[in-house]
């Protein structure tokens, strides 16, 4: 038997399709509400985040001059205490690293800022304790120049007499340096029974002998003292067994290279010495100057040639 479309059930299918697409059209304008409504709140989150970082970077940058000006507190302390200026210094140092790891965005705003207080707390008890020796510095000037003003009263009374003695004391210094008398030197070539004789072959010769006569002189301080020898070669090389600090003198305001040494026992009489340089090599040929020095300064020179 065949079913027949009628009117009625016709008009139910159209009534079946038209209820399934209003609620499909709701569903997609919910949805479409939704996708607005979380559009929305995470634009607010994102305004949110910026408006925190603008903070945060104003806040990084006002850190940032506080520590300057701190810095440029720092420059204008002035102290006479050199303790005190190397504690000032590295606090300088502290505050200069903290502006370079602000800058690098290393730090959070809250260990920026504590460091900073902590930094500025420091730096007002260096205030206080300078103002303190700044105050006492006065004090201490002030008396001071009441001191001073005394005594260029004395100094004017014994200027005259402050400039003879000064005269007598150079006078009486250089009285005291000690004296020789015919200083020679010259080759020795050594025998076989440990004997020498005078030998100017430059080939021959082994040992370099520096005599002299020291002459009396009662202003010496007696004791014992250093007489140092200096052998400069035909080129300007001093003869010296070792170059380092351990072969060296102060003489004539300088220290320099020696030769040989010997320590004597002075006691203000003349007194004859004899002091040699051994070959350790081959000498050149040609003129050699000799220098010999006590108490700092040059007591004699010669010169003497090898063939």
């Amino acid at each position: 038997m065949e079913t027949q479309n009628t009117p009625e059930i016709k008009e139910k299918k159209g009534s079946k399709t038209n209820k399934f697409l209003l609620v499909v059209t709701i569903l997609l304008l919910l949805f479409c509400g939704y996708l607005i409504w979380q559009n929305l709140e995470l634009q607010k989150l994102i305004d949110s985040k910026e408006i925190q970082y603008v903070e945060v970077s104003n806040e990084r940058d006002q850190v940032q001059l506080e520590l300057q000006d701190m810095l440029a507190q720092y420059e204008e302390m002035k102290t006479d205490n050199a303790d005190l200026n190397a504690e000032l210094e590295e606090q300088k140092a502290k505050i200069e690293q903290l502006l370079k790891e602000a800058k690098g965005k290393n730090w959070t705003i809250h260990q920026l800022r504590k460091e900073t207080e902590t930094l500025r707390t420091i730096m007002k008890g260096y205030v206080v304790q300078i103002d303190s020796l700044n105050q006492a510095n006065s004090k201490l000037r002030a008396e001071n120049q009441v001191v001073r003003t005394e005594l260029n009263t004395e100094k004017t009374k014994t200027k005259d007499l402050t400039e003879k003695n000064e005269d007598l004391t150079d006078l009486v210094t250089v009285a005291s340096y000690l004296k020789t008398s015919g200083l020679k030197s010259y080759g020795v070539k050594v025998k076989s029974d440990n004997t020498g004789k005078e030998m100017d072959r430059a080939k021959k010769v082994e040992k370099i002998r520096t005599t002299f006569t020291l002459l009396k002189n009662t202003i010496t301080v007696p004791g014992k003292k250093w007489i140092y020898v200096r052998i400069l070669t035909p080129d300007g090389k001093v003869l010296s067994e070792k170059t380092d600090d351990s072969n060296k003198f102060d003489f004539n305001g300088v220290r320099g290279l020696y030769s040989s040494r010997q320590q004597i026992d002075y006691q203000n009489q003349e007194m004859s010495v004899t002091i040699d340089w051994k070959k350790t090599d081959e000498f050149p040929v040609g003129e050699y100057n000799v220098e010999v020095y006590a108490d700092g300064v040059d007591i004699g020179k010669t010169k003497f040639s090898l063939k």
